[in-house]
Formats: C-alpha cells, structure tokens, sequence
C-alpha cells in the first residue's frame, strides 16, 4: 500500500497535535477544490524576516499567525533555534491544502514548533497554552499574506490573546492566594459531600419554574420587601452574603449558596438566622460553615476544584455548575439545574450607586474598608438608566463573566431588576412592580427545598465512603516514598552543575537520571489535583521553562536551567507535604466520623 503524502503529514499530526488532526478529518475532502488558498513565495523573503526579528527581538515564545506552506515558519525556526513557536493558521481547509500538497514531517515534528491550532474553534487552545508557556511577554508574527489582507482581523486576535492572558494571569494569582484555603476546605469538605445530596440528586424538581438570585448590592435596600412578596411565586436563592439582609428583614429563602472559602465567610453565616434555610455550598467553600450545619445541605463540586473530581470520581464533563468569580454566578447555574426558565436578578449592582457597597444589614466587613474601595473606585459603569456608576475591576470582572454565563444560557430569561446597577448584557431590565405580575399566577411552596430533602431522604452509600476513603489513605500512605524520590532527585540535581564543567559524560547520564525520575514523579495520579493546587504559581514558572530546557543543546546552561527551575519547584514541593499530611489525616477523621 502506497502512502499519500496526506495520511503521512497526517499521522506526524496526530502524534503530536491530535486536536489538529480531528479537525483535518471532519472536513469534506471536495472542500479543497472551491476553496483560494495563498502561496507563499519560494524565495526568502528578507524583507519579512527582518520585521519579524523587530517583533521578536529577545522574547523566547513566538505567536505565528498563519502557517501557509511552512515556508515562513521553517525560516523563522532556522533564524531562531532556542524559541516556542505558537501557530494559528485560521483558514481550515488552506492547511488541509498543503499537508495535502507537500511532505512536511520534519516541520510538523520539530521540537520548536511547540503548538499547531487551526480554525476558529481551536483559538482559545491556543491563548491557553502561550499563556501557559510565555515568560511575561508574547512576540506576535504574522504570515505577510495576512498582513496584507487581514490588519483589522490581526489586531482584533492580539487584543483576545491580550485578554485572555490577563484572566489566565488573574485566575493564577487568585489560585495563589487562596490555594491553601481551596485544599483544606475540599479535603475537609470531602466527609459532608459523602453524607449529603449534590445538586444533580435535585435535578428539574421545579421544571418552567422562575427564581430570584438576590445578590447583596445596595440596590437590595429599596426592593427587599418585594423578595417577601415574591416568595410564594418563585424560588427566592440568597447568594452569598446577601443572606444577612434578608435574615435582618426575617426572610427565610428558600435555598442560601455559598462559595468563598476564607475563614471571613464564616462572618457572613454568624448571625443567628442565616442558617435555618437549606444550604447549597460549593467544595471549595468554608469548612467552618457547613461544620455548624448539621442538616438540609447541598452540595455541588466545581469546575477548578480538580482534587474533589478526582477523589469523588467524578469526570469533569459531568460538572454542574462552572466556576465564576462570583458566588451570583453558582446561584444562576443552580437555579437552572433546578429547571428554573427565568432569572430574575436583585441587588446585582457590580457598582457603587449612591456610594455604597452593601445593603442594609450586610456586615461582614468593616465599614471602613468599603468606604475606601468605594471612595478609590477608578472605573465608570453604564447603569440601567443610561447614566453612570462607580466601580471597579473586580466588578468588572464579575460583570464580565456573569454576561459569558447568560449567553451561555441563551435558552433562560434573565431578567435584571436591580433598581440603580449596572446595565448587564444579556438581561432585559424591568421594575419589581412588572416582574411581580408576570409571575403571580405561578406557585412555589415556602419550604419546597426542604420538603424535598425531608420526603427523599439522603441514603449514604457505604461502598463509596470506603472507596473514597480508601483513595486518600493511598495517597496520604505514597507522601513519605513520594518525599523520598524527590530528595534523591534533588540530591542528583545539586551535583550536576559542577559535573557539567567537569565531568559532561557524568552529567549527560545524571540529566537522563533526573528526568526519568521526575516522570516517575508527576506520573501519579494524584500529582496534579494536589500539586497544581497547592503550587499554581510554582508549576506555572515551570511549565514556562520546561521546553525551553528540553531544546538547550548546551550542557552547561542545560544543567544550570535544571538546577535553577526543576531543583526550586521540587523543594518547594517537599516543604508542603508535612501540611498535606495533616490536612489529610483530618479528612479521613472527618470521614470516619460519618453516621449511618
């Protein structure tokens, strides 16, 4: 059997770029026929390259956009043999026309072509692994075909990546931040979730039904007596702190969400009241909060929170509700699950309307420090009336990912009540007053949550504590030998480069040692759920430099990249397996501790 040079090109792609490859597969073949492809020109084009040296100057990870016949792509990886490139060719069926035209294993194989993405749909793969790799800044190339032809559309895709790095960037620091809180509270939440429902146990229980996510912006203040009005007619959910006004108030919803999980939380759950309705808490959420809940909760696992997937068992597709970067966000999701068709939002100001920060009753915070944020406030909102609000990036980014989340939902009605916020996209906004008749023939009984909890109740399932217990005793049992691969990889890894100037032969071997181990390291199962958790920052800088360490040639600089990169992450590693230890063993009390 004679082999084209397609099914060749294309068995190089499927080794290393397999997306690519499914692509290429589901396009119609005749497609290639009617479709006007470029060429690029034989001949180097110097002119080309030297713009291109300006863009890239001393930056190590290249973004292509464009990969035509290679031949720009080949000249930039010969002009530079220690970058990443990153290649977007846009146009499917251009690329299915070349790997169809020409032989170009050699190009798709080199170690330097680090990722290939074509189309639309594999753009965000793309910003995601430059954000992953890029050390600070990103040089931004481009075919000179679509410099000629398509300005507007290079502009348009350098500012997403610009976008899409900073979320990437923000979403690290805030894993950062609170990566301790988010292990902890998942590892002690662990036994709640095994003796409680999730929210897909309640799925559909209030098909066509319409509920209110009531967020604790200072919009609330005027409105709240409508959410006592509204409540035998929709479902009444209270996101995060907006609990506390609504307990001054004397209301009861009929469900309470919370999500954060620093101990300041515990503040919002404090006051007597704010827990008599039935709670739904994320994995991620305060431990402390549901520790005083003994009863009527809920629970939902995360998108992010990868080590209660992976301890639970739960495939990352099944997920109910995605993570945002605000509790308003789970509230919608669930309501949705509940089978909820229409959202009514209140309190959603993501501003500073009339200068406040919360609505009567909410606090958690000092008083002071809110005046601060809303007296620094540097950004500027469009309100629902057509003027302006206060704000800040925080809200911002809220606002932002809540108006992903509607379009999303496109088969839901938002509909945006907040007296005095911010006009969100995606909602249509109308008084309470016009709301309150749309829904006053629909019926929802006062405690319908909790009636469902008392009339089904949670049967526990013995064989999947043991297993999941037995899933933690194993990794808390692999810790010491896990700490003792990596003190001897350390060990190794002090001496190579000192053996590098003296003894190459030795070292070359000492490399080939510390690499093997490393993959017998970060092969575990476990590793990724825990580790990239607890270090996001850490595996982050790594993963920046670890290409960049596998194409060093020079044996010296190799092993003083692996020392420097490899030697700091694996010792910051070991310093956070005494405090892994404990959280563990408090998480297998906590299971032990489940009644029947």
């Amino acid at each position: 059997m004679v082999l084209t040079i397609l099914s060749l090109n294309l068995t190089a792609i499927q080794n290393r770029f397999p997306q690519v490859a499914s692509t290429i597969l589901s396009l119609e073949p005749t497609g290639v026929k009617d479709h006007k492809t470029y060429n690029e020109p034989i001949e180097k084009d110097h002119i080309w390259l030297e713009a291109v040296q300006q863009s890239v100057e001393n930056i190590e990870c290249v973004f292509v956009y464009g990969f035509g016949q290679g031949l720009g792509i080949a000249d930039i990886l010969e002009m530079y043999p220690d970058r990443l490139l990153f290649v977007y060719e846009p146009d499917e069926y251009q690329f299915l026309n070349s790997i169809n035209s020409y032989d170009m294993r050699s190009l798709l194989e080199h170690p330097n072509l680090y990722w290939l993405a074509i189309g639309d749909s594999q753009l965000n793969s793309l910003f995601y692994m430059a954000s992953v790799h890029m050390q600070r800044e990103l040089a931004f190339v481009a075919l000179r075909h679509y410099l000629e032809v398509e300005m507007d559309v290079l502009r348009d895709v350098k500012e997403k990546l610009e976008e899409y790095n900073h979320t990437y960037e923000s979403n690290q620091r805030t894993h950062h931040l609170f990566r301790q809180d988010w292990i902890r509270n998942s590892m002690y939440q662990m036994a709640g979730m095994l003796s409680s429902p999730s929210i897909d146990d309640l799925k559909f229980s209030f098909p066509g039904s319409t509920a209110f996510i009531i967020a604790s912006g200072p919009s609330l203040q005027q409105d709240i007596e409508w959410v006592r009005r509204v409540q035998p007619h929709a479902l009444v959910i209270a996101a995060g702190s907006s609990i506390q006004a609504l307990v001054k108030e004397g209301i009861q919803p009929h469900l309470a969400v919370t999500l954060d999980g620093g101990i300041i939380n515990d503040r919002v759950f404090s006051q007597p009241g704010t827990l008599e309705a039935p709670l739904l808490y994320g994995s991620t959420s305060y431990f402390g909060i549901t520790d005083r809940k003994q009863k009527d909760t809920v629970h939902f696992v995360l998108s992010n929170d990868h080590i209660s997937q992976y301890y639970l068992g739960i495939d990352r597709t099944q997920i109910a509700i995605t993570a945002t970067p605000t509790v308003v966000g789970s509230a919608i999701q669930a309501a949705v699950w509940l089978g909820a068709r229409r959202v009514v939002l209140m309190g959603q100001d993501l501003s500073f309307p009339g200068n406040k920060f919360y609505a009567d009753g909410v606090g958690h915070i000092e008083a002071s420090h809110n005046a601060s944020i809303v007296e620094k406030a540097p950004q500027q909102v469009l309100n629902v009336h057509g003027g302006y609000n206060a704000t800040n990036e925080s809200f911002l980014f809220m606002k932002d990912a809540l108006e992903n989340l509607f379009a999303a939902l496109s088969s839901v009605e938002f509909i945006n009540t907040t007296r005095n916020g911010a006009a969100l996209e995606g909602t249509v906004w109308k008084p309470i007053e016009e709301v309150y008749n749309m829904i006053a023939e629909e019926h929802i009984e006062h405690d319908a949550i909790a009636n469902i909890q008392r009339n089904q109740p949670f049967i526990i399932n013995r064989n999947r504590i043991e297993e999941v217990r037995g899933k933690i005793q194993y990794t808390l049992n692999d810790f010491s030998q896990f700490r003792e691969e990596l003190k001897v990889m350390l060990k190794t890894i002090g001496n190579i480069r000192g053996w590098s100037r003296m003894k190459p032969l030795k070292c070359h071997n000492a490399i080939v040692e510390i690499e093997q181990r490393w993959t017998s390291i970060v092969s575990r199962d476990w590793f990724v759920p825990i580790i990239e958790t607890i270090l996001p920052l850490e595996i982050g800088l790594f993963d920046q430099q670890q290409p960049l360490i596998a194409i060093e040639q020079n044996l010296s600089r190799k092993a003083d990249m692996i020392h420097e990169h490899l030697g700091k992450l694996a010792n910051e590693i070991v310093d956070k397996i005494p405090m892994l230890e404990e959280l563990f063993v408090e998480s297998i009390r906590r299971i032990d501790h489940i009644k029947s």
